[in-house]
C-alpha cells in the first residue's frame, strides 16, 4: 500500500536511498569475488614460496584481503546505521548518509578504500616497469601521477577525519574530485600503454611461426585487460563521471570500485604464480630470439 512509504519523501529521495543499498550489495559482491580470488592466489604462492617474489606477493595479498576485509565490514555497519539505528534522522536515510559521513565507520571505510588505491596503483606501476624492460626513461610520467595522487589522498583523509566536513562538503568533494581524477587517469593511461606494449610485441613476433605458441599466453585480449587493470579503469571512470555530476548512481559504483582495486591485482598476482605474466625474463628471450631470427 502507498500508505506504507516513507511520508514525506519525493521520488529522487526514494531513489538516492535505493542507489546507497544497492551499492551495499554489490560491494557485498565485490568482496565475495575477491575473497574467492584471495584464496586461490593464496594457495598457488605458498605452494612456490620460494620461488622469485612470490613471498612479497604472498604478504601483499594477505595485507589487501586484511584491508578489503575492514572496508566491507565498515561499510556494511555504516548502512546499518543509515537504514536501521537512525532510520528516523530528519530527511531519512539519504540525509543521514551524507551528513553524517563523518562517522567513524565511514571515516575508516573511505580512508581503508584509498589506502587499498595505493597497493592497487603500486602493483600497477611496478608491472607497467617489467613489460617495458625496466627502462627507467618510460616512468617519468607515471610516477609522478602516482605521488601527486597519494599526496592528494593523504591530505583527503585528513580532511574527511575532521567532523565538519564530508565527501561532499565543497572543499572536500573538489580535493576528492581532484584525487580521483589523476589516480584514475593514471590508470588509464597505464592501461593503454601496457596493452600498446603487448600489442606491439606480437606484431614483431607474429610472422615468427615458431613463437606465435609460446607469446600467445602473453598477448591474448584477456592476457592484456588483465595485465593492464583495466577492469580498474573502466570502473573508476563509471564512478568518476557520475560523481563529477554529482549522481546517485556513484552511491553504486564507490562500495565496488573498493573491491575491484583488490581485485585487479589480485588478477595480475594469479598470473605471476601460474607462470603467465609478461616477466623481465619473457621480454629479454623475445629480444634475443627476434635478434637471432
Amino acid at each position: 500500500s502507498p500508505l506504507w512509504s516513507p511520508a514525506g519523501e519525493t521520488v529522487a529521495q526514494l531513489w538516492y536511498e535505493r542507489s546507497i543499498l544497492a551499492g551495499l550489495f554489490l560491494g557485498a559482491i565485490g568482496f565475495g569475488v575477491h575473497a574467492t580470488l584471495f584464496f586461490q592466489a593464496f594457495r598457488l604462492l605458498y605452494i612456490h614460496r620460494n620461488k622469485g617474489h612470490n613471498r612479497i606477493f604472498l604478504a601483499y595479498i594477505i595485507v589487501v584481503f586484511l584491508l578489503s576485509n575492514i572496508g566491507n565490514a565498515t561499510n556494511i555497519r555504516f548502512g546499518e546505521m543509515v537504514f536501521i539505528d537512525y532510520r528516523d534522522y530528519p530527511g531519512g536515510p539519504g540525509a543521514y548518509f551524507v551528513e553524517q559521513s563523518t562517522e567513524l565507520a565511514a571515516v575508516l571505510c573511505n580512508s581503508v578504500y584509498i589506502c587499498l588505491s595505493w597497493f592497487q596503483d603500486g602493483l600497477l606501476l611496478y608491472r607497467f616497469w617489467i613489460i617495458f624492460g625496466k627502462r627507467r626513461i618510460y616512468l617519468a610520467l607515471p610516477v609522478l601521477m602516482f605521488t601527486a595522487s597519494i599526496a592528494l589522498s593523504c591530505l583527503l583523509i585528513a580532511m574527511l577525519s575532521r567532523p565538519t566536513l564530508t565527501l561532499w562538503s565543497t572543499i572536500s568533494f573538489q580535493l576528492a574530485l581532484a584525487y580521483w581524477s589523476i589516480s584514475i587517469s593514471f590508470n588509464v593511461l597505464v592501461t593503454i600503454l601496457i596493452c600498446w606494449r603487448l600489442l606491439a610485441m606480437r606484431r614483431k613476433l607474429g610472422k615468427i611461426m615458431t613463437q606465435k605458441e609460446s607469446i600467445s599466453p602473453y598477448t591474448t585480449v584477456s592476457a592484456m585487460l588483465i595485465e593492464s587493470a583495466s577492469l580498474y579503469s573502466i570502473t573508476g571512470l563509471a564512478f568518476l563521471i557520475s560523481y563529477g555530476v554529482n549522481s546517485p548512481v556513484q552511491n553504486l559504483w564507490l562500495p565496488l570500485l573498493g573491491q575491484v582495486q583488490s581485485i585487479a591485482p589480485l588478477l595480475i598476482i594469479l598470473r605471476v604464480a601460474e607462470g603467465k605474466a609478461w616477466s623481465a625474463e619473457t621480454g629479454n628471450s623475445f629480444v634475443s630470439t627476434t635478434i637471432n631470427f
